[in-house]
């Protein structure tokens, strides 16, 4: 029967966080299914565990994984593009990353997992602001100079690694490339031994998306060129899907 009643508490959870997809507070999700805060917090890293959740600055969301199953609204968007994510995954074999931006952190919609034996995997948990990110700057890059400072409140940027943008002028130069049509990188800007290629695909119902290709640090060279290559042409077949 305990099981029992751990489903049917964390279907309570995934059932709010289903109807508020903008994010939850931990005390707002207790409040609406009348759990305590503490077991909503155990719950939500289980949940978060599986990608069934994502848990940051916005609130507690639902995760790629809740999304993948195909039964939220606004998990189209992924469904639409994922035919193009699969062809960008068989070209790279490395993980790949659908995002959207949410109160300055990245938001995944959907992702595809390298099959690789060294792979980069996502750090269950965390959060990182989306400067630090490609699909992050991917997406900052669709938004003026303006907005962008409004998100960060003209604070020094936080830096997480040694590599990471250190200031919003060096921000800016980088966002200005991606708009006149070059890539967004991370070179281990949000954690060490990883690096990401990413672009901005635009705007689909009113959702702001990216793709980014992740991958270890010491195999971003040697597949630069191929990623690069298939991410423009992944972003040409997500285009041609969207119109």
């Amino acid at each position: 029967m305990e099981g029992i009643q751990v489903i049917a508490r964390a279907a309570a959870i995934l059932r709010e966080v289903g109807a508020q997809p903008d994010g939850l507070s931990l005390g707002k999700l207790a409040n609406a299914t009348g759990l305590a805060r503490s077991t909503v917090q155990r719950i939500v890293d289980a949940l978060e565990i599986e990608h069934l959740v994502q848990a940051g600055a916005g609130g507690v969301r639902p995760g790629w994984g809740l999304r993948r199953l195909g039964e939220l609204p606004g998990s189209g968007i992924a469904q639409e593009l994922r035919a193009a994510l699969y062809q960008l995954f068989e070209a790279t074999h490395e993980s790949i990353d659908l995002s959207t931006l949410s109160a300055g952190e990245v938001l995944f919609m959907d992702r595809f997992l390298s099959d690789q034996p060294e792979r980069a995997l996502p750090s269950v948990g965390a959060t990182y602001p989306a400067y630090t990110m490609s699909s992050g700057k991917a997406l900052l890059s669709g938004l003026s100079d303006a907005d962008v400072n409004a998100l960060y409140g003209g604070a020094p940027l936080q830096r997480l690694t040694a590599h990471t943008v250190a200031d919003m002028a060096a921000l800016k130069q980088q966002l200005d490339a991606i708009r006149a049509g070059g890539f967004a990188y991370d070179r281990e800007e949000h954690a060490v031994g990883k690096c990401a290629i990413g672009l901005p695909v635009g705007v689909y119902q009113g959702v702001m998306l990216a793709i980014s290709v992740v991958m270890p640090s010491q195999r971003f060279e040697r597949q630069r060129g191929i990623v690069e290559a298939a991410l423009r042409t992944c972003v040409e077949r997500c285009h041609a899907r969207m119109a």
